[in-house]
């Protein structure tokens, strides 16, 4: 793992982590992509990588599922501003797949080198939960043997007390909206349950009612 000196504020991390040069990823971004939303936010987001139109706005999930992702929190109420939003790695790597650029999957050399970031984001914003979108978040988090399939939406609790909670990244759910509508309806309602989970959790909503006897 990269050793990087404390900083005194997240925003000098911010700043430090536009040099970063600690991967092949910073050599195929536009600009580094750090965390935002509120800095002491009780929920955190936290993706795999960058996709191109973060590249471009360097800001974390502002393409179509990021898009996707505000409607949800939208619906129970929340606006990304109320949250720390990021990612595994802060910077784009795109392959070339039927003549157009898709997001190429993190390589764990390249979690490695950028942990150290992350690991500033979750010490100075330091939420009370943490969604983990997609596998490797989860991974990241729950270990190498976890199976997000079988395991999302349930409630973990890690080291130093967090609550992680892992779900499915909304850029599959997009993508099953063209191909399989009936389980889009399925997974976008799953997400959004797992949100609203977090959400409690993080005491950002009221506890669901009890069930009638």
């Amino acid at each position: 793992m990269q050793q990087l000196p404390m900083y005194p504020t997240l925003e000098s991390a911010r700043l430090a982590a536009q040099e970063c040069r600690a991967c092949a990823r910073s050599e195929t971004r536009s600009q580094v992509v750090f965390g935002a939303g509120a800095t002491r936010a009780r929920l955190m987001l936290v993706g795999e990588s960058p996709s191109g139109t973060d590249d471009a706005t360097g800001k974390p999930f502002t393409g179509p599922a990021g898009r996707l992702l505000d409607h949800l929190l939208g619906e129970l109420g929340i606006h990304r501003r109320d949250l720390w939003i990021t990612n595994l790695t802060r910077c784009f790597a795109g392959v070339e797949r039927n003549g157009r650029i898709e997001n190429r999957p993190a390589r764990s050399a390249e979690i490695r080198a950028c942990a150290p970031w992350l690991e500033l984001e979750l010490r100075y914003v330091n939420p009370k939960v943490i969604v983990a979108i997609g596998a490797p978040a989860a991974k990241y988090f729950l270990g190498a043997s976890f199976q997000l399939t079988a395991q999302r939406g349930s409630a973990f609790e890690v080291v130093g007390g967090r609550v992680v909670i892992p779900t499915v990244q909304p850029a599959y759910v997009m993508r099953l909206q063209s191909i399989d509508p009936s389980r889009y309806d399925l997974a976008r309602a799953e997400l959004l349950e797992d949100l609203r989970t977090a959400a409690i959790a993080a005491g950002m909503l009221p506890p669901r009612p009890p069930l009638p006897e």
